[in-house]
């Protein structure tokens, strides 16, 4: 078992944007001292109040200067949003700046607002992203090669730099609705997921579509084939660790509000899950939440509930968001990751 933590980076009233960038990056130094595996780094834009990780691959250089072992990842990279040749440089140079400690997460994305920023048709996501995945992967492999798609066209193109890691580095995608588990099964690729956007009830019924149709295009379940995010957070009792972590996800909704509700009318398609979202605000399900999403609880229960994950879906890695919101103090969060890796890791 390979234990990650989550960073998303979001604003916060008093504070710029590099005092966030450092506290993140402090922590990721913290959780490569204190022996968590991985560090991921959300990509999301236009949306400060939910995230402010713009551009993850330009700041693996930057952690991998601060650490010593810990891998860094995307969580995940849009491939939809950028050209794939640009892609595959730029996380070559991150590979290459890292020492090769890359951990490639990529995915097609869904916040309307991304989309709209950068005028990529919201229905062209799912194409746009396998044919930039497929030239990325060519590009890192083949010498010089070629590639005509619907969306991008490469002609006898030698791609530099190459990664430190061969072939490539770990590419991890991203899958969070039925759809998607089994579009990506086909390929057989290592999968990430988060019980923030697929609840644990909903992420049974895709696992079980993923292995079928992992199985049906012949690919074997491999040692490191399904990473989860859950919200973390643990405290001397189950009914504190709750209580701590309910401001957080109250603000965690209210920033995605925000997001969405700046989008332009126009644009017309955000409006049903704006709709859900100014819902769940009017009534917060916290409790729905606690089951459905998050692991808070002392320490016996999130070992509970993290090995009851574990074995249900086959997991190899359990990647822990320990602020989800932001509304914890610095020393709660450094506490709170410091038990996680001395009472609940060696149980995993």
């Amino acid at each position: 078992m390979r234990f990650g933590v989550f960073h998303q980076a979001a604003a916060e009233p008093g504070r710029s944007h590099a005092d966030r960038y450092t506290e993140m990056i402090d922590l990721i130094a913290l959780a490569d001292e204190m022996g968590f595996d991985v560090a991921w780094l959300a990509e999301l834009h236009f949306g400060g109040a939910f995230s402010l990780l713009a551009q993850p691959l330009m700041a693996v250089p930057a952690i991998a200067a601060r650490t010593r072992r810990i891998r860094i990842g995307t969580a995940v990279t849009l491939l939809p949003l950028r050209h794939p040749l640009e892609c595959a440089e730029q996380a070559a140079v991150a590979d290459i700046l890292s020492g090769g400690r890359l951990e490639f997460g990529v995915g097609r994305g869904s916040i309307p607002s991304q989309f709209h920023g950068f005028r990529v048709p919201l229905t062209e996501n799912r194409a746009r992203f396998d044919e930039a995945l497929e030239i990325i992967r060519r590009a890192w492999t083949e010498e010089r090669f070629s590639y005509r798609g619907r969306f991008y066209q490469v002609e006898e193109l030698a791609v530099v730099p190459r990664p430190v890691q061969r072939p490539h580095p770990p590419i991890r995608v991203a899958v969070h609705t039925l759809e998607s588990f089994a579009h990506v099964a086909e390929g057989g690729l290592p999968i990430y997921s988060g019980t923030t956007t697929t609840p644990l009830s909903q992420l049974r019924d895709c696992m079980a579509t993923y292995r079928t149709r992992l199985a049906a295009a012949g690919h074997a379940w491999r040692p490191d084939q399904m990473a989860l995010m859950l919200p973390v957070h643990l405290g001397p009792t189950g009914a504190a660790a709750r209580d701590a972590m309910r401001p957080g996800v109250r603000r965690y909704y209210e920033n995605i509000h925000e997001v969405f509700a700046k989008i332009p009318a126009s644009y017309g398609e955000h409006l049903p899950r704006l709709k859900v979202i100014e819902d769940t605000l009017a009534n917060l399900p916290f409790e729905k939440f606690c089951r459905e999403h998050g692991a808070f609880g002392d320490a016996a229960e999130v070992i509970d509930r993290l090995q009851a994950a574990r074995d249900e879906f086959g997991l190899s890695q359990i990647i822990a968001w320990f602020d989800q919101g932001a509304m914890l103090p610095r020393e709660e969060v450094e506490r709170a990751m410091r038990q996680f890796i001395g009472q609940v890791a060696p149980k995993l």
